[in-house]
């Protein structure tokens, strides 16, 4: 997704840990997820997307639970459906984790787009979004502990935020930083409700503590059918009018509101959304079955190639700016010469605890935990023995010279010109220290045109052989890399 760069000019280069910060992608009641590149040997790069929690959510346990909870239990799906968790880290800066960084953008951004243009999604494209969606939420619910025991994990906020749609062609389910799982670390307080009410499931709605799988299920049907229908199911003006609907308003029927999805679509979407947790199908992935299936003889299933041009189509011009803007970026950060500031002290890791990461001079760093290896020099050693031979030759001349004729009008004897003590190199500066990192970082404007390449002026982007990111970006025109005012859009999440 698109990223809001760093000011390098006002605020310099800044990293945590072995993580170079690039921009903000986004920021949430939780935390802030920035765009960042990991470097290495041979001009290695890697961007990922890096989440931290909020500074003042530090102190908050059930805060830090719940996020450190999303980590384990995220980083132990392998599923191309499912964003993966790299790493996660804790420090003075506070506690993060490594995601890989998808290009491309959420379902609700791209429901949003149609929405403002007067048009829809198409049918094939919606449903190829959301089996993927399905595929991804059944590895999550099929996920098992260390000693193979079930985790009984739960997503609990599938939304259209929670889909990302890559350029690649394919879809992920994101984010289980509330999910619920009885590994987790601590438990959910009882009869708090976590998640978008226009998106849960009447027994999550109704403060049922134990929730099962079927909960996502009629989550992912609303999904499907405000996709579909390119309108809103149960959002209403407020939150308790809202859960009224979720909880007794029937569910309208979409083929009479989407002429072209079959009617046998939709009546495997409306299985979904059947009240009762016991009317539903069982699990995701036969939800997901059933839709292609059926769907597929209608040849209403695009392909991940179908589904990649799509997003080109829609979006292929602004990746590409946002691909020289950060080619751009990338291109000053290295022109200023300075080193990334760390923002913030040493910090543990659970991937790299027992790794050394090399920077780009090609000297190896210790990990976080250990005190950084700095290379020797014989400068010292020498500029030392030269002064020391200096010395003792003056001494010598001092001690055997006779005494010279005192000058006329002076009072003061001295040595020859021959016993004249030997030049001392003038001694070397040492490096000035670097500031350290400041608390809040500048983030900068995203040019909508990228600057020429030879462009000099501080904070001016120029060209680079860089490779480019995986990196999505906004809706054309809109100002300053914020998203776009969309009067009466349903989706303006």
């Amino acid at each position: 997704m698109a990223a809001k760069l760093l000011d390098i000019s006002a605020t310099g280069r800044h990293r945590i840990d072995r993580y170079e910060l690039i921009g903000e992608i986004a920021s949430g009641g939780m935390a802030t997820v920035f765009l960042a590149r990991l470097t290495g040997l041979g001009g290695f790069q890697r961007f990922v997307a890096l989440k931290r929690l909020h500074p003042h959510l530090q102190s908050e346990k059930d805060f830090v639970r719940m996020f450190l909870d999303e980590a384990r239990l995220a980083a132990g799906i392998h599923h191309p459906n499912v964003v993966p968790i790299l790493e996660v880290g804790a420090g003075s800066v506070g506690y993060y984790l490594v995601m890989e960084y998808i290009e491309g953008e959420t379902l609700a951004c791209l429901l949003a787009r149609a929405a403002s243009a007067g048009t829809k999604l198409p049918v094939a494209i919606s449903l190829r979004i959301g089996i993927d969606m399905l595929r991804g939420l059944h590895a999550a619910h099929e996920l098992r502990d260390e000693a193979g025991a079930p985790t009984n994990l739960v997503h609990r906020d599938v939304s259209p935020q929670n889909v990302l749609v890559g350029a690649d062609g394919v879809a992920r389910i994101t984010d289980f930083g509330v999910a619920r799982a009885a590994s987790r670390l601590g438990d959910t307080r009882a009869g708090q409700l976590k998640g978008k009410i226009a998106y849960m499931a009447p027994e999550q709605a109704s403060g049922v503590e134990e929730l099962d799988r079927r909960a996502d299920i009629f989550a992912s049907g609303i999904v499907l059918w405000e996709a579909l229908a390119q309108r809103r199911l149960f959002k209403a003006q407020n939150e308790a009018a809202t859960l009224s609907r979720v909880m007794n308003e029937p569910v309208p029927n979409l083929s009479a509101i989407a002429a072209d999805v079959p009617d046998v679509v939709t009546k495997i979407i409306n299985r979904s959304l059947e009240r009762h947790p016991d009317r539903r199908f069982p699990t995701c992935a036969e939800f997901a079955d059933a839709l292609e299936d059926t769907a597929s003889r209608f040849r209403l299933v695009a392909s991940s190639r179908d589904m990649s041009n799509y997003l080109a189509d829609v979006m292929g011009e602004e990746i590409a700016q946002q691909r020289e803007a950060v080619r751009a970026w990338l291109a000053q950060s290295e022109a200023s010469g300075s080193v990334p500031n760390v923002y913030g002290p040493p910090s543990s890791s659970m991937s790299a605890a027992a790794m050394a990461m090399p920077d780009r001079s090609g000297i190896a760093t210790a990990p976080s935990r250990l005190p950084v290896q700095r290379q020797s020099s014989k400068a010292p050693w020498v500029l030392g023995a030269l002064l020391l031979g200096g010395g003792a030759v003056s001494a010598f001349f001092w001690l055997t010279a006779p005494p010279p004729a005192p000058a006329s009008g002076a009072g003061v004897s001295l040595p020859p010109a021959s016993a004249a003590a030997a030049p001392v190199p003038a001694p070397v500066p040492a490096p000035a220290a670097t500031s350290s990192a400041p608390e809040k970082i500048t983030l900068d404007e995203v040019a909508e045109e990228p600057a020429p390449a030879a462009a000099t002026k501080p904070g001016a982007r120029g060209g680079s052989d860089a490779p480019a990111p995986r990196a999505g970006s906004r809706k054309a025109g809109s100002k300053k890399g914020k998203k776009p005012n969309l009067p009466d859009n349903p989706y303006e999440f």
